[in-house]
């Protein structure tokens, strides 16, 4: 059976807390990660493997903690949301009617006369394509004005905004 894109079996959920992490792999992808306590690595690795999945357990890594049953979907993989680009941040999409990723700040780390973030943003109607927002509070001057090291800091985070929209989902 090939991985179902978008779904996973039902898995056990006691909710004690996880011992083991199963990572999730459909194809060469790791596409979710499964927490579940001792007790049920068989029974999810089983179900997963039913379902077309390859189920790899591991440790749970120090200071996490999840209960059993928690499964946290990657973003760029096959079980990823498809309602949303795997860049945004999946919170307030409906109320402010667009998609926006991760506001990202533009400060070259010394006091400066605005603060600024930039991020990326897409209406919610299909095919339209992401832009860049610049988000710049200041002194209510009508003219931005950033310093030399926020550009600096902007050019950087406007080059990983857009190495976010050259990538593809599930690569």
């Amino acid at each position: 059976m090939t991985a179902q894109p978008g779904s996973l079996p039902a898995l056990p959920a006691c909710a004690r807390p996880a011992d083991v992490r199963i990572e999730v792999y459909g194809g060469d992808s790791l596409d979710a990660s499964v927490y579940v306590c001792r007790q049920h690595v068989t029974l999810s690795a089983a179900a997963l493997d039913a379902y077309g999945w390859r189920a790899e357990p591991a440790a749970v890594r120090p200071l996490v903690t999840r209960p059993c049953g928690y499964a946290y979907r990657y973003p760029t993989g096959r079980l990823a949301d498809l309602a949303h680009p795997h860049w945004c941040d999946r919170r307030g999409c409906l109320d402010r009617h667009r998609h926006r990723s991760l506001r990202l700040p533009v400060t070259s780390g010394r006091p400066e006369a605005s603060i600024a973030e930039v991020s990326l943003s897409q209406g919610l109607t299909a095919g339209l394509e992401p832009v860049i927002a610049l988000a710049v509070a200041d002194a209510g001057n009508h003219e931005v004005t950033l310093s030399l090291g926020q550009g600096r800091v902007l050019s950087y985070q406007v080059r990983r905004l857009l190495d976010l929209t050259s990538r593809r989902r599930g690569r």
